[in-house]
């Protein structure tokens, strides 16, 4: 009957097939996500500036009792006056570091696309032969031992 033996090599091209079409894959995928990636990373940086402004606003206010006064004429909201009673107690840091789900996206977006750059990177590695990957390796290691030596340098 004729049926094929698989030999270690056949099995061996199979999987480097397999590994090519997922190194493809994923760079399409970040390549494809390079646009929503900028449209988040445009829209998170208005809303930083947005904020930005809101704080200068809010930080006219130098006393409790010159915000009261705007709210109690109504130039300034209820939420604006909680805003300016809250920096005049903590500062500004707590409004600076609030994120909109617009940043979070962003972050997470990052993240995967970062991801999908890692996995291609790992399987490239994965395609090289042994000897190839030990020098890789060696280098690898080579590096992290002049960033060890740099970061000690600066701690002393």
């Amino acid at each position: 009957m004729g049926t094929k033996k698989i030999t270690l090599s056949d099995v061996e091209r199979e999987e480097r097939a397999a590994l090519r079409l997922e190194i493809k894959a994923r760079e399409e995928l970040a390549r494809r996500l390079e646009h929503p990636l900028k449209l988040l990373k445009t829209a998170a940086e208005k809303e930083q500036k947005k904020r930005q402004d809101r704080i200068e606003h809010l930080t006219e206010y130098k006393s409790y009792s010159e915000a009261q006064e705007d709210y109690g004429w109504e130039i300034i909201t209820e939420e604006e006056f909680d805003e300016i009673v809250r920096i005049l107690e903590t500062g500004t840091e707590s409004i600076e570091k609030e994120r909109t789900p617009v940043e979070v996206a962003l972050e997470i977006l990052q993240k995967f696309v970062g991801g999908l750059h890692y996995e291609v990177a790992s399987f490239e590695f994965d395609l090289l032969p042994e000897d190839e990957k030990g020098r890789v390796r060696q280098k690898n290691e080579e590096i992290l031992a002049r960033r060890a030596a740099r970061d000690a340098a600066k701690e002393e």
